[in-house]
């Protein structure tokens, strides 16, 4: 499917119209699963205002340090305090109430050990449902319970492969149902699980240490195609 720019999305799809900041590049991807139905957010990540201020709907880091700065999101992670011995990778989320969803963005490890792309539920606390990391070294697919402490993962699909540190590449991540698939540069990962049918009530980034970039992020609500 040839990308359609978002603003001509919005303008078909009758969702809000973007701001002079989002970037006709973030464009909707080829799907496999399901379609885009509405908008939810789109952000290029080139200025300041990227970041919405505490308490205001928009993408919070929450966690760790988040600076757009020469045309991206940067990361740093929280280092070990009296809150947190073990510290705590950065996290940057979007706030919504979402199913079926598309997620994409473009990413670049830098000096980073891992980013991630992840999803919580509706739960309060938002409880993790699931992600796709990436390392130097390898992808993978988790599904995901509890939050904090009670946190709890299983990985269900991993691809040992290269990331270039210094090159940028695109995920798209895309929901229907029990099932996550996701393209990651070249490499596909899919599974199955019945926590990946739960509400999706916050969708973001994750990164470890410091290096991690990130832009073009967006998200939709989407139909399954079959």
């Amino acid at each position: 499917m040839k990308p359609v720019p978002l603003l001509l999305l919005g303008a078909a799809l009758g969702t809000a119209t973007l701001a002079a900041s989002e970037p006709a590049s973030v464009s909707v991807p080829e799907t496999k699963l399901v379609a885009p139905a509405k908008l939810i957010t789109a952000e290029r990540f080139d200025q300041p205002s990227s970041l919405a201020p505490k308490g205001k709907p928009g993408w919070r880091g929450g966690i760790g340090e988040w600076e757009v700065k020469d045309g991206a999101l940067h990361a740093r992670d929280e280092k070990p305090n009296p809150a947190r011995p073990n510290g705590h990778e950065a996290v940057c989320e979007y706030v919504t109430e979402a199913g079926d969803i598309i997620f994409t963005a473009r990413f670049k490890l830098g000096t980073a050990p891992h980013v991630g792309f992840v999803c919580r539920d509706t739960h309060q606390p938002n409880h993790h449902l699931g992600r796709i990391m990436v390392t130097p070294g390898k992808v993978w697919l988790q599904k995901m319970s509890g939050i904090a402490k009670e946190t709890r993962k299983e990985i269900l699909q991993t691809i040992e492969t290269t990331f270039d540190p210094e090159q940028w590449y695109q995920v798209t991540i895309e929901v229907r149902g029990d099932e996550w698939f996701a393209r990651v540069g070249t490499h596909t990962l899919s599974a199955r699980h019945e926590r990946f049918k739960d509400p999706k009530g916050r969708i973001g980034l994750v990164a470890k240490g410091e290096g991690a970039q990130f832009k073009d992020v967006a998200i939709w609500h989407a139909t399954p195609k079959s």
